[in-house]
């Protein structure tokens, strides 16, 4: 069975329309990035600050391989491994969500467990990232979705209609 893996920047909705995507679509939802905190017992930031972030891609890829028939709320970062994008194009739909910076700060300027922001100018850093990432976001999603102005409902019904469920 397919997964269904939604990618894109933090702050861009992927873990809320995950949530009610996979309600509408009778998959299970899993957040990536709390699998991972789970089952490493450590948060996001932590492994970052003590492991460092080839180990979390590490960790990321491991789960990645676990999951089936779901939809998969990925870290912006999933991209960043040859191994997860390789296992996400065998194995299921990739959906890129995206949203503009303007977007993205308001939804992240109160967020304090960002380890790839952390003391740092909030909207330099963003641009910085997504410069890096927007190339292989694009390369890679099977369908694309900007998120500004829409409500996780209707990002989800979006993706439904995309995808035909």
């Amino acid at each position: 069975m397919i997964n269904i893996y939604l990618i894109g920047m933090m702050g861009a909705g992927k873990s809320t329309v995950g949530k009610i995507l996979a309600k509408k679509s009778g998959k299970q939802c899993f957040d990536l990035d709390h699998q991972i905190e789970n089952e490493v017992g450590m948060s996001i930031e932590s492994i970052f600050e003590d492991e460092g972030e080839l180990k979390f891609r590490y960790y990321e890829t491991l789960e990645l391989k676990k999951i089936s028939n779901a939809v998969v709320a990925c870290g912006g970062g999933v991209i960043l491994s040859n191994e997860n994008l390789n296992l996400m194009k065998r194995n299921g739909q990739i959906i890129y969500l995206r949203a503009s910076i303007n977007e993205l700060e308001k939804r992240l300027i109160k967020s304090k467990n960002r380890p790839l922001l952390k003391n740092r100018n909030l909207r330099k850093s963003l641009k910085k990232i997504l410069v890096e990432r927007k190339k292989k976001y694009e390369s890679i999603a099977g369908i694309s979705i900007l998120t500004d102005g829409l409500t996780p409902i209707e990002v989800s019904d979006a993706i439904i209609k995309e995808l035909k469920l």
